[in-house]
């Protein structure tokens, strides 16, 4: 072999490490659009910051690596931030990916504690305050950013439900009622071929769900976009107290309008329309920890499945990893 040509070769075997991480690093990027999920925890059901105000900023990682390094910058012209991880994130700054298969996996949600303190002269109001996520080695590195209002994710319900479950979903039971819809299924961007990373895409069947509540009840209608799977299509509720309690499902059968939970049914009334496009359930609050909650967590799933045993999942918040994590779900609060 020539020696230009052996000189060649050999450069390119050296270039290629490099090509290859810089292509890693870029898919961290791409990656954490869907990938690393980002809310901040309110305790009282709704944030308020009066002078001062102190709350969590929860992070999860359900990417195919880790993230080597993460910072977090509160921006705000009003107010003042405070940012430190907290204590228990034995691995700051490296956030590891939840999957344990995946590189440095085995990780679980981590956060920082954020105080932000009004500057002189600022009056009362509602301002825009972004949560940027960036590489601290290079801070023009964005993993993401999303502005505060969104990363609470707080809801409001309507005070005395005067639901009547018949699957016939009057505007006067549920107009009040806030709409949770535009489910997402989580694959990989090259699914012909399983391979590419993981990304959230719109379900090509939609469903849209509302929640209710009077004193003693929780109430869920789901409405259909698309008709009933071959061979199953089932809907799911995932409820919580709070961001550390575990979840609770509430899963329905669309076909037979039955549901099931690991609580019991007891006390759960199902109700579809005669076409099943519509479905009204009534939920006791104490059969699944709600009952004196003056705000809950909530998500929602919808799995069809067709004949030859495949499975498809779409959520309302979050993927497959995340889904038993309460504090990634939306936040319902009762109104006062």
């Amino acid at each position: 072999m020539k020696l230009w040509r052996k000189l060649a070769l050999v450069a390119v075997c050296l270039a290629l490490p490099g090509a290859a991480l810089a292509h890693l690093c870029n898919d961290v990027f791409a990656q954490a659009k869907d990938n690393l999920a980002v809310k901040v925890d309110v305790r009282d059901g709704q944030l308020r910051i009066g002078q001062e105000a102190t709350f969590k900023v929860y992070l999860l990682n359900t990417m195919d690596r880790e993230i080597e390094t993460i910072g977090l910058e509160v921006r705000s012209q009003e107010f003042t931030a405070t940012v430190k991880p907290s204590a228990d994130w034995k691995q700051y700054p490296m956030l590891r990916p939840v999957n344990p298969k995946a590189r440095q996996g085995g990780g679980k949600k981590e956060s920082f504690e954020v105080t932000l303190k009004r500057n002189a002269g600022v009056a009362d109001g509602k301002y825009k305050i972004e949560l940027c996520l960036f590489n601290p080695k290079n801070k023009s590195q964005v993993f993401k950013t999303v502005d505060l209002d969104s990363a609470a994710g707080v809801l409001e319900l309507p005070k005395g439900a005067a639901v009547k479950v018949d699957g016939a979903a009057e505007e006067a039971e549920w107009g009040k009622a806030p709409l949770c819809t535009d489910l997402y299924s989580y694959e990989r961007t090259d699914p012909a071929k399983n391979r590419g990373y993981m990304v959230n895409k719109p379900c090509q069947d939609q469903a849209r769900f509302r929640l209710s509540v009077d004193a003693e009840n929780l109430y869920c209608l789901a409405q259909f976009g698309g008709g009933a799977g071959a061979a199953g299509d089932e809907v799911a509720l995932y409820v919580a107290p709070g961001a550390d309690a575990k979840p609770v499902a509430v899963t329905i059968d669309r076909a037979t309008g039955k549901a099931s939970c690991e609580k019991g049914a007891e006390g759960i009334e199902v109700k579809a329309a005669a076409d099943k496009s519509v479905i009204e359930c009534k939920i006791p609050l104490a059969l699944v920890g709600l009952k004196g909650s003056k705000s809950f967590l909530a998500n929602f799933t919808r799995t069809i499945s067709s004949a030859d045993g495949n499975k498809a999942v779409g959520y309302w918040r979050g993927n497959r990893e995340s889904l038993l994590e309460p504090v990634f779900y939306g936040q319902f609060r009762l109104a006062e």
